[in-house]
């Protein structure tokens, strides 16, 4: 059985005296603020399975290439790529089937593709091509697509070679030619290109040529023996495909739509795509040389349409946690509406450990981007097959990451009420014990904390522990059956206070806190265990034969017994006792003694006389100091530690050489004992005996 600490010091209602309750909807929520299992870290480790996406201000990187003209554009995508390459390819803007077959063979020169008009070489182009400095100038297409005047210009700046054909196709077979051996080829449509522009990165990065297919007959290519046709049976019929098959084998990857194809390519292929280029799906001219600097950075390019997503790349982004894109054309091309879209979320990859940074005072997300002060993530919809997992730990819903103190914190935002219950229950009560037990923590969770709903609340013992989505099926039981039954008295919810065992007798709320409530009640308990535990606190801690004159040397040396036992009395008399002193060590303790009766039997009072040696703030240092401490036992436990004097409910014994602390149960006492309750649920009794016993008076009712 795990050992855990009772959670809770409730806000106690007067008696009879409550704040006015309110109306809770059924679909009523509660945040939670993480840190019991999370700690303060500077570095969180966190993986989702099903869909989760990051969402907040530019939390993707995305960069556009828009220039005044598709020359322009072009030109930016060059000089993003290339700085001084040895080749540059020149094609018409209008001769979408020439740059298309372009594509392979300008990766393989490491080469960019660059735009001209027909007549005469454009001047945006001339300049690119001077700041570039090549050596080569090679052009597709023949002398009405890309002139001799342009040719004449191109040869200041270069050595020139051409590549042409009587038709689209001869283009396509010749530059095929200039790429040498290949083992496997491309296969598209050669009157419609947006199949060829989604193939371009894939054929270009592998070395394979793109041939373009007439509607019927194949022209006489050199066919290798491995053909991927790309596009459906309406691009490239089932006839050239039968042509292929008689010497090669075939992969034909389709689509229902041009948008389906682009992502069908990345899929089939297992392209890269957690950087993804993007080109508008009706126009194709800023596609093609996006699509060589996509095959240079060895990533997939798909279409989109000017101001949405497809179906298709929407869900190729989640199966492939994109997080970066590269955008070809202005507004016109791809509306600013669809970058902002972009820029403010990306999917998580399922299954895909993520690290969370704090870098220069911002949240970072390793490998992908610094973000900012706060990062939400969150699942497409509410759902137990959507979970995100932090340092280890399993999370529903959505979570919003933000810095505090300089530490990443994460608050678990908006968690349906009963499920927040069903990942407390089992972290207060062990889902192991008896369900009727487990039902009475579940109302008493709930009445603990259902004034909270629509508030943020801590996941520690300052409230109720909370596990997350670490469900089990008792617990979860539990809190199903009992589903909104909270405790009333006088038809006001009551404090529901609940601890670990009270030794055998529960103490009265007004013997702790300011109240006393008449459901919170000093009495006997049968049924609790009665766990025992002890502490033994040494009376000799330190030497006591230190002078002013040898404690600075000796000051380094000196251990006490108890150290880590009495650490929180050593803050306790600094703060109340010594506030002029900068430390102290504990000598030695003379006296500890109990006194009192409360109405649960415990003790009431402390005192402790006890030697120290203070070091005080100037440096200097005072020995052999004596002083008694008192206080009320409740705050002895603090001081002390509540996992070490477990209760009040506790003796002291003076020995020789130690002083005993004797106790009974763990826990404040007030209400109900969780081991008491998994007693009398064994012995036969129902949730509802059980609560009644620790909470009398009060009624079983609906929040």
């Amino acid at each position: 059985m795990k050992k855990f600490l009772l959670s809770v010091v409730a806000i106690l209602i007067t008696a009879g005296i409550s704040t006015p309750q309110k109306t809770l909807a059924a679909n009523s929520t509660i945040s939670v603020k993480l840190s019991n299992y999370v700690g303060n870290k500077k570095s969180l480790d966190i993986t989702s399975s099903g869909s989760y996406k990051v969402k907040g201000n530019n939390v993707s990187s995305v960069t556009r290439y828009a220039g005044k003209t598709l020359y322009d554009t072009a030109n930016l995508i060059a000089s993003a790529g290339w700085s001084y390459p040895g080749t540059v390819v020149i094609v018409n803007k209008n001769a979408f089937s020439d740059a298309i077959t372009a594509t392979p063979l300008a990766y393989k020169l490491k080469a960019p593709i660059l735009y001209t008009e027909a007549g005469q070489l454009t001047k945006t182009t001339e300049n690119q091509i001077k700041k570039m400095n090549p050596d080569n100038i090679l052009i597709i297409g023949g002398t009405s697509v890309v002139s001799t005047n342009t040719e004449k210009t191109l040869k200041k700046y270069g050595k020139i070679k051409r590549i042409s054909g009587a038709t689209r196709y001869e283009v396509s077979k010749n530059v095929a030619k200039e790429m040498g051996n290949y083992s496997q080829a491309v296969v598209v449509t050669g009157r419609v290109f947006a199949d060829g522009a989604s193939a371009a990165p894939y054929a270009a990065r592998n070395g394979y040529p793109i041939l373009l297919a007439p509607k019927t007959t194949l022209p006489n290519y050199r066919i290798p023996k491995k053909v991927t046709i790309i596009g459906g049976e309406l691009a490239v019929n089932k006839n050239i495909e039968n042509q292929i098959k008689k010497t090669a084998s075939v992969t034909r990857i389709g689509g229902a739509t041009r948008y389906d194809v682009s992502v069908n390519i990345a899929k089939a292929m297992n392209m890269n795509a957690d950087k993804l280029y993007i080109a508008n799906g009706a126009s194709f001219l800023d596609a093609v040389p996006l699509s060589v600097l996509a095959a240079k950075n060895n990533k997939a390019m798909v279409l989109v349409k000017k101001d949405s997503l497809p179906t298709p790349v929407k869900n190729l982004l989640k199966d492939k946690g994109t997080y970066s894109f590269q955008i070809a054309g202005g507004t016109s091309a791809i509306t600013e509406n669809l970058q902002k879209s972009l820029a403010n979320e990306f999917y998580l990859k399922k299954n895909t450990p993520y690290q969370l940074n704090v870098t220069n005072g911002k949240i970072s997300v390793k490998g992908i981007k610094t973000i900012g002060t706060s990062v939400r993530v969150v699942p497409e919809k509410y759902s137990t097959s959507n979970v995100l997992t932090i340092a280890g730990k399993p999370y529903l819903g959505n979570m919003n990451f933000v810095l505090e103190s300089g530490y990443i914190r994460p608050t678990n935002e908006n968690i349906p009420f009963e499920d927040y219950l069903k990942g407390v229950v089992p972290y207060e009560m062990p889902a192991s014990w008896h369900v009727e037990a487990l039902k009475a923590q579940a109302v008493a969770a709930r009445t603990y904390s259902v004034n909270s709903i629509g508030k943020v609340v801590p996941d520690t013992t300052a409230f109720q522990v909370y596990g997350g989505y670490n469900w089990y099926t008792n617990s979860t039981k539990a809190v199903d059956t009992t589903k909104g039954k909270v405790l009333k008295y006088n038809n006001q919810l009551i404090s529901a206070t609940y601890y670990s065992s009270n030794g055998g007798y529960t103490e009265a709320s007004e013997e702790v806190w300011a109240n006393a409530l008449p459901y919170l009640v000093a009495k006997k308990d049968t049924k609790d265990p009665v766990n025992a535990w002890t502490l033994k606190l040494s009376k000799k801690q330190l030497g006591t034969s230190l002078t002013a004159s040898t404690v600075a040397s000796q000051w380094s040396k000196a251990k006490e017994t108890n150290a880590a036992d009495l650490a929180g009395l050593k803050s306790w008399l600094l703060k109340n006792k010594e506030t002029a002193a900068s430390d102290m060590k504990i000598a030695s303790i003379s006296s500890l003694t109990f006194s009192g009766t409360t109405k649960g039997q415990r003790a009431k009072t402390v005192s402790i006389k006890l030697t120290y040696h203070l070091k005080n703030k100037t440096g200097t240092y005072t020995v052999n100091k004596s002083t008694t401490a008192s206080m009320k036992m409740t705050e002895f436990r603090s001081v002390m530690g509540a996992t070490k004097v477990k209760s009040t409910f506790a003796s002291v014994k003076n020995n020789t050489n130690d002083f005993m602390i004797s106790g009974k149960g763990y826990g404040h006492g007030i209400g109900m004992s969780q081991y008491g309750s998994k007693a009398r649920a064994e012995s036969g009794e129902s949730y509802s005996s059980i609560l009644s016993f620790y909470y009398p008076g009060t009624k079983l009712t609906n929040y």
